[in-house]
This record gives structure tokens, C-alpha cells and sequence, in this order.
């Protein structure tokens, strides 16, 4: 039973410790009993990024599996670190009541202190801190760490730079916070753990995974026009469809709108792409991008690494846009996107690879898409692409856009002219299209207008390799289209 229990952390922490519940009732903690708490602990890695709404518990869990650790493991350290002094002394009286209300036999405790709980047998510690109260780097070796709230902090990134090395692989570095706009350290990790490009592995929660977030029918909490049942708005009933939501949960929804009024979306995502606030006007319509980003889910990886949604059907016909780089480490991304005459995208690629290795994935995907037609951004280091293509026999032609007519140039030069129709025809090309890719949402709702010197220019504020590569194949599309067809080295392709 003993080696059972430790084997399973949380039936270990169920048995042991006790936890208040919101109607404050001491209650074994039982993670099965909270859905983010219970799937994150099964499913964690040794770095992870948790985007949350308020109150969801996972703070209060990771304490308790770092109070486990401490009692049970010698030699461990752990760390918290919080945005505030308040928040952090709420931090360390929950470790003190998982031990004061701990079943026997209790480990010891050392000497009191404002920012730490010692066990003496155990040579072990949890230190519970303020942003900025402790410097950690080189001299610590923590076992567990989780910074709570990255987004408030005065230096996240020199926080998390120290605390990166001083946690080792073995080890566990978390980060958990609710959205606070995209000026900030944790905006800037969950997008590239989102998209592959960090070793944290990235935990959405929206708030309809916390119970408690419900108003049954006839309560007094409800808005006074909520109290019976209720009539749902298509907003609504898309939700509840898509979620599994129940009446009660939109009661308790309603009212929390009327009283947290737009900042509800960020207090409480639905979503993981409009809940981080934005600054500029957008370039192309946000609700249109917030319908996408509600149905985004995980695509298909293929073995070369690109993600298909979509698979090939043979009575359609498709382009590729394909924005290209040189694959350096720090520099930008090769990047795709596969679009049917359905405007489905049906498949997408992101990643750092040399030109001849990218021409090789667009190669493979295009035979597989019935020939599809490649629109290659020829610029730099396109021609190194384009180059390694001579022998695939549906290259885009660049068009003249005085004339109309096609030229013998293979690929797509974008320039000013060229790079505001990208923009123009997408903008009124984005509601017929389909998307279930969250990194090519997010990267269109990048786009904002900003001022540069006397002009308002359309200006993405993250890697858009995605997003350019998207609106090069719904303009060729749609040029094409209205043209003489898509007629690369295939004549008989009209569209």
C-alpha cells in the first residue's frame, strides 16, 4: 500500500492532505475532482506554460505536489515565485495549512520563516517569494519551480533567465498565468511554445473546466432576467454546442459579463488567441479570427513535420503559398499553407530548415495535393527554393497587375504594391475561408495598423511566416480566379 501510494502522487496527496473548498468545508484533496488540476498533473513535462483563468486551482495543486516532493523525496528544493507581497504570503499560509491539517505522522518543520518552510530530516525546503526578492542562478539547484503570474512582473525575463539555470532537465520549471495583454515575457513564451519553438510544453484552460462556474435555474446570484430558463443567442449556442456547456454555466457566464464587462475575455478565456488584449486596430475583422480561433484544434503531423487538417481529395484542386527563409537558428521561418478551391486550409508547415530541405517538403506535399500549384515568395531566398524546383511542373507565374497578364517569371516578388493587395484581397477574402490552425489565426490577428513616420502601414507583431504564406495562396487564388485561371506549367488548370 505504502510503495502504491507513492507511486501515484495523487492518490498520495488525497490521502494525506486536506484542502478548503469555496464554500469552505475542509475536504481531502482530490485532484479528479478539479479537470485542469487532474489532466495537468497526468499529462505535465519537465517544462510547461499554463495559460488559465482566475481561480482554477493549479497553483494550489502544484504547491501540494511540491509539499509531497519535500516530505518524501531528500535533498529537494522548491521555489514559487508570485508578482506580489500579498500574493505570496497567501501562498506560504496555504503550505502551512496542508501541513497543520496533514493526517499523522507529520514530518518536522524548522523555525518559522517569512519566506520558507524547512523540513530538517529531509534536508529539504519550499521557498515562497516576491519577483525580484531573491536573485537565482548559477548558486541554486531547485527541483520544482513555478512562477505565478509571469505577465505581472517588473523583469520577467531576467527572472526566468536565472530560474531556467537553476533548475535542471531533470527538474520542473512551470509557468502559469492569466492573460495580460502581449507586451510582456509570458505572451511572447506561450506563443513560441505554442508553436513549437521552445521546450515548454503549453496547457490551455478555459474557465468551463473549473465546476464551480455555474448558476443553477431560480438562483438569487442570477441576473434578474436570468433567473428562468434561458433563451441562448447564436453566440451562446455555437458555445454551449461546441463545449458541452449547460444553462446553468451561460447563467453564470451572463452575469459574469455584466460585471467584468470586456475584460471578462481575458479574466476568463474561451479561447487562446483573443484573450491577450490587443494595442493598434486590427488589419483584418477580429470577430471573423475569434470564430476561427473557437474551433482551432490540433492537426494531423506527417513525418516530415508538417500538419495536415484536411486530406487530399482528388476532385479538387489546390495552391501552396509558401513564404521561404535560410533556415538560420536565430533567423526566421520557412513556412506554408495548402489551400483548396473550397478556400480550406487544408494543410500548414513552420519551421527552420535550409532552402534545399524546404524545397524538398513542398516537393513531397504538392504531388501529394494533385500537382498543386507552388506560389513561392521568390525574394532572397526563394530563388534557392525555386531552383531546387525546376523539375516540379506547377510553379506559379508571376502576373503583371497593369496588364494582367502572365509573365515567364517563376515565384512571387512581393514588394509595396504587391505586399498591400496581399493584404487587400485577404481582408475580403477571410470570411469564405476555413481554418483550424491556432498558430496561423494568431499570426493574423497580429496584424495591426500602425503609425511609421507620417503613414499608417499594416504591421505584424510576431513572426507572421504563416500568415504572409496564407495570403499569397488566397491571392493567387483569387487573381487567378478572376483572371485566366491558375496556368503555371499546366495549361489546363482554370479555376
Amino acid at each position: 500500500m505504502v510503495v502504491s501510494l507513492l507511486t501515484d502522487r495523487q492518490t498520495l496527496i488525497k490521502e494525506l492532505l486536506r484542502i478548503d473548498d469555496k464554500q469552505g468545508h475542509i475536504v481531502p484533496f482530490d485532484f479528479s475532482n478539479y479537470k485542469a488540476q487532474e489532466y495537468f498533473h497526468r499529462n505535465k513535462s519537465h517544462r510547461n506554460i499554463i495559460l488559465k483563468h482566475r481561480q482554477g486551482g493549479i497553483t494550489s495543486s502544484y504547491l501540494a505536489d511540491m509539499f509531497m516532493d519535500c516530505i518524501t523525496i531528500p535533498h529537494t528544493q522548491c521555489a514559487v515565485v508570485s508578482h506580489e507581497t500579498r500574493a505570496t504570503q497567501r501562498l506560504l499560509d496555504r503550505v502551512q495549512f496542508y501541513y497543520d491539517t496533514m493526517l499523522p505522522p507529520k514530518p518536522m518543520i524548522g523555525a518559522e520563516s517569512r519566506s520558507e518552510k524547512t523540513f530538517p530530516l529531509m534536508h529539504s525546503s519550499i521557498y515562497v517569494g516576491t519577483a525580484g526578492s531573491r536573485a537565482f542562478g548559477r548558486g541554486d539547484t531547485i527541483r520544482k519551480v513555478l512562477l505565478s503570474e509571469l505577465s505581472f512582473y517588473e523583469d520577467g525575463r531576467t527572472i526566468l533567465n536565472g530560474l531556467e539555470d537553476a533548475v535542471p532537465l531533470t527538474g520542473e520549471l512551470t509557468i502559469e498565468c492569466t492573460p495580460n495583454g502581449e507586451e510582456n515575457v509570458f505572451h511572447e513564451e506561450w506563443i513560441k511554445a505554442r508553436e513549437g519553438k521552445s521546450p515548454y510544453k503549453p496547457f490551455f484552460f478555459p474557465w468551463w473546466w473549473t465546476a464551480d462556474y455555474q448558476i443553477p435555474l431560480g438562483s438569487g446570484y442570477a441576473l434578474p432576467a436570468d433567473i428562468g430558463e434561458l433563451t441562448f443567442t447564436d453566440e451562446e449556442q455555437d458555445l454551449v454546442t461546441r463545449n458541452s456547456l449547460t444553462e446553468a454555466q451561460i447563467r453564470w457566464r451572463r452575469w459574469k459579463i455584466a460585471e467584468k464587462q470586456g475584460l471578462f475575455w481575458q479574466e476568463y478565456p474561451e479561447n487562446e488567441v483573443d484573450c491577450f488584449i490587443t494595442v493598434g486596430d486590427p488589419v483584418f475583422d477580429s470577430q471573423v479570427l475569434t470564430d476561427f480561433a473557437n474551433n482551432c484544434y490540433e492537426g494531423k503531423r506527417q513525418p516530415s513535420g508538417w500538419l495536415q487538417w484536411l486530406p487530399v481529395d482528388f476532385k479538387l484542386r489546390y495552391v501552396i503559398g509558401a513564404d521561404t527563409s535560410s533556415g538560420a537558428p536565430e533567423g526566421s521561418y520557412s513556412a506554408f499553407v495548402v489551400l483548396n478551391d473550397r478556400w480550406e486550409v487544408c494543410a500548414t508547415f513552420q519551421g527552420r530548415v535550409e532552402p534545399h530541405a524546404f524545397a524538398a517538403i513542398l516537393k513531397e506535399v504538392g504531388t501529394l495535393y494533385n500537382n498543386a500549384e507552388l506560389a513561392i515568395e521568390r525574394n532572397f531566398t526563394g530563388y534557392a527554393v525555386l531552383e531546387q524546383l525546376k523539375d516540379y511542373g506547377n510553379v506559379s507565374l508571376q502576373r503583371d497587375f497593369t496588364t494582367g497578364k502572365l509573365t515567364t517569371q517563376r515565384g512571387w516578388w512581393t514588394n509595396d504594391q504587391t505586399r498591400s493587395m496581399m493584404m487587400s484581397i485577404t481582408r475580403e477574402s477571410l470570411a469564405k475561408t476555413k481554418m483550424w490552425d491556432v498558430n496561423l489565426v494568431r499570426q493574423l490577428r497580429s496584424y495591426r495598423y500602425m503609425k511609421i513616420k507620417t503613414k499608417y502601414r499594416e504591421q505584424a507583431q510576431t513572426f507572421d511566416d504563416l500568415a504572409m504564406a496564407f495570403m499569397l495562396a488566397v491571392t493567387v487564388r483569387k487573381v487567378a480566379g478572376t483572371a485566366r485561371g491558375f496556368q503555371g506549367f499546366v495549361p489546363s488548370w482554370n479555376w
